[in-house]
């Protein structure tokens, strides 16, 4: 039903379309659950998977042909960080998101992690339920200039 692929950091198309999807994702959000954290312009969406690619493995997931789904990837140590798990709205709830950590938790395996990690913005209950109905649980926080994000994990 679903694929995933990752991205080269210089495929233009699939990192474009990458951004895409956060910015679909952000405007559901704020529509949504009136979270505005990733609410930005093409422009800024843009500039920030840019950036991404230079340091994080960059996934979109497909359902059929179609891009739906997007998130990031970083080893670090025996850790595994994913970042910006986002789905195209009209592809929510359709157990994609199931999908895509079980994707991110293969990846971790294969790079010899012992856990997964990843950081919620404390305001996103639907986010935080989401990992914790699935084996995460909150370890710390990090205070950022506008927000507060909570530090997630699972031991795999």
């Amino acid at each position: 039903m679903y694929s995933i692929r990752k991205l080269n950091k210089f495929n233009i198309s699939g990192l474009k379309r990458a951004s895409d999807i956060l910015y679909e994702c952000g405007k559901d959000m704020a529509k949504r659950y009136d979270l505005h954290h990733w609410d930005n312009s093409h422009i800024k969406n843009w500039a920030v998977i840019a950036l991404c690619a230079l340091k994080n493995d960059i996934y979109l997931v497909y359902k059929e042909n179609a891009p739906v789904a997007t998130f990031q990837t970083k080893k670090q140590s025996k850790s595994f960080l994913f970042q910006k798990l986002a789905t195209a709205p009209e592809f929510a709830e359709g157990g994609i998101g199931t999908y895509c950590l079980t994707e991110i938790e293969r990846l971790a395996k294969e790079n010899s992690c012992t856990e997964v990690i990843c950081e919620v913005y404390d305001k996103a209950e639907h986010a935080k339920n989401f990992y914790e109905h699935r084996g995460y649980t909150v370890y710390g926080a990090t205070e950022t200039l506008k927000y507060k994000e909570l530090k997630m994990r699972k031991e795999i």
